[in-house]
Parts: C-alpha cells; structure tokens; sequence
C-alpha cells in the first residue's frame, strides 16, 4: 500500500512538474538568461511541492502503460509551454511599444540589454521593458501569473487530451491585442513623427541648400523623449491593466 501511495505521488508530482516547469522557462523574469539555472530549478521544485496537494484530487492516476505516461507528460508540457507563451506574448506589447517609439524618436542605433526577448535592442525598448518588469512586480503581478498557470488545471485539466485548436484560437487573440495595443502606446510619437518628417520635406524645398538632416536631429530627439517622458505613465498604467486583463480567463471563478 505504501508503495502504491509513494508512486502515485511521485507520478503526480512528475505531472505537476511537465506543466509548471515548462511555463517558468518562459515567464518573463523568473526564466530569463539573468536568472540562474539552478534558481530557477529549486523554485519550480519548491512551487510543485506546496501546490502538489492542492493539486493532487485533480490529476489522473497513474496509468498502466509507457505510451500513456508519456501521452499524458506530452499534453502538460504542451500546456506549460502554452501558458509561458501568453504570459511572454502579453509583456512583448511593450517591447513592440518601444521599437516603434525608437523609431519616431531617432535612437534606433543605441542599443542595450532587453530583458524580455532575451537579446540587445533598442534603447528605449530596453527602457520600457525593464520599467514595465519592474511595474508587474513591485504591484505583485507575478503572484496573478502564478495563480493562474496552478488554477489553468481547472481549464486545462490533465488526461483528457490537448485542445490544440482552442490553443491556436486563444494565442491568436492574445497576439492580435499585443500588436493593438502596442500601436496605440506608439501613436503620439506616431503622429509626432508623421508631422515632423512631413515638415522636414517642406523645409528641405523651401531651402534645398540648408542641411535639414543636421538640424533636425537633435530637435526629433529632444522632443520625442519628451513625448516619450509624458506619456510613460499612462503606459504602464495601461499595460499593468492589459496584463492582468490576459491572465483573469485562466483563473478559476469565484
């Protein structure tokens, strides 16, 4: 009996383990390349051992066969993986946000470490990731990303198959709300650019031997880091409401 019991808890801990370790690979901030490896591993081990019981009534028992074992690793880790994309694609509006003001503002050659795609961008792209990764967890966002890839069991529950079409379904509305959004945080710095390159034009045929390009420069930088600047709050406090606004429909309702 006793060892009935202690594979049936090693099998449901495995289980617990395909889908949360899978998703903390790609959460934002806790699987990034600044976080260690072996941090990273005891805090899944640490979250599947305090969630495991909560857990356990729910997750199937141990099946009789390899092939089903493994079909059911299969679709958790498909599940995790499917979380961790949500939660990445969710916090990329920013980082689609910054390029584009990178390019309005004219410091699209100035580069630094973004800690969200994991690789050197933009300046300003840079910027707003690391203000927005800041925002989610000094407001303790991160607790709702948590929550809700432990309470996703109630919508995506173990054994009963990958719904791959709802998956497809769900990524592409959460991938069509980033780009909108993004869009709508760049559209001053848009506007701003689309009437400053269009000034620029008349200028150069008003006075074709002015070197416009020189002069215009540090006026495009100037004003749209200020543009930048004030707009910077509304932003976040957007993005802070978009992001757990993604996150809410993976929570069980109460």
């Amino acid at each position: 009996m006793l060892d009935e019991i202690l594979q049936l808890n090693i099998f449901h801990f495995f289980l617990v383990f395909s889908r949360i370790g899978t998703a903390m690979m790609l959460l934002p901030g806790i699987g990034g390349q600044l976080v260690g490896v072996r941090s990273r591993l005891w805090l899944t081990f640490a979250i599947c051992f305090v969630v495991l019981p909560v857990l356990s009534p729910h997750l199937p028992a141990t099946p009789t066969t390899p092939g089903a074992v493994l079909a059911i690793v299969f679709s958790e880790t498909v599940v995790g993986l499917f979380m961790g994309v949500v939660v990445a694609l969710l916090m990329s509006t920013l980082t689609l946000a910054g390029s584009m003001i990178g390019y309005q503002t004219g410091l699209t050659n100035a580069f630094s470490f973004d800690p969200i795609s994991q690789q050197q961008s933009q300046l300003l792209t840079g910027f707003l990731s690391n203000v927005g990764m800041l925002a989610v967890f000094s407001t303790d966002l991160h607790h709702l990303m948590l929550t809700a890839l432990v309470e996703s069991y109630g919508v995506f529950q173990p054994g009963h198959g990958v719904a791959f079409g709802e998956m497809a379904e769900s990524l592409s509305h959460v991938l069509t709300d980033t780009f909108r959004l993004g869009l709508q945080f760049a559209m001053p710095l848009l506007v701003f650019g689309l009437v400053f390159y269009a000034g620029l034009g008349v200028l150069s045929r008003l006075a074709p031997m002015l070197q416009v390009f020189f002069i215009a420069m540090p006026i495009q930088v100037l004003m749209g880091m200020w543009m930048f600047m004030v707009t910077l709050p509304v932003i976040i406090s957007l993005f802070l409401r978009f992001f757990e606004g993604g996150l809410i429909p993976y929570l069980t309702p109460r």
